[in-house]
């Protein structure tokens, strides 16, 4: 398998995961108010992003629903180079996305984000 390719996968859901922390920052006007929101983001996406239970068998609302999730992609990714013994070709289309998330993420976070 392409085993050393998690590295590169994981930081790139590292990104991902970092712009959507700074758009939460960006609304939430407390401490408290930022662990609340990420809590009610990071916690439905760890169960609707696979990474739990495989979503091979849930219903196809829930997948549909995965689909739009970056979790589902560092998941998948991670799955394919680790477990499933693929190439490192395996992780290039759910690196390329994660980037994505990143950069509309980022984006939308510098957008709203204000100095108060």
């Amino acid at each position: 398998g392409a085993w050393y390719m998690a590295l590169p996968l994981v930081v790139c859901g590292t990104i991902a995961f970092l712009a959507i922390a700074f758009a939460v920052a960006a609304f939430a006007k407390t401490q408290e108010a930022a662990s609340g929101i990420a809590n009610a983001i990071t916690l439905p996406m760890g169960f609707l992003g696979g990474a739990f239970f495989p979503l091979d068998q849930a219903p196809g609302w829930v997948q549909a629903i995965s689909k739009v999730l970056p979790l589902t992609y560092l998941t998948d990714g991670l799955k394919d180079v680790m477990v499933r013994g693929q190439g490192p070709g395996a992780a290039l289309v759910p690196m390329a996305v994660l980037l994505a998330f990143a950069l509309v993420g980022g984006a939308f976070a510098i957008r709203v984000f204000r100095w108060e």
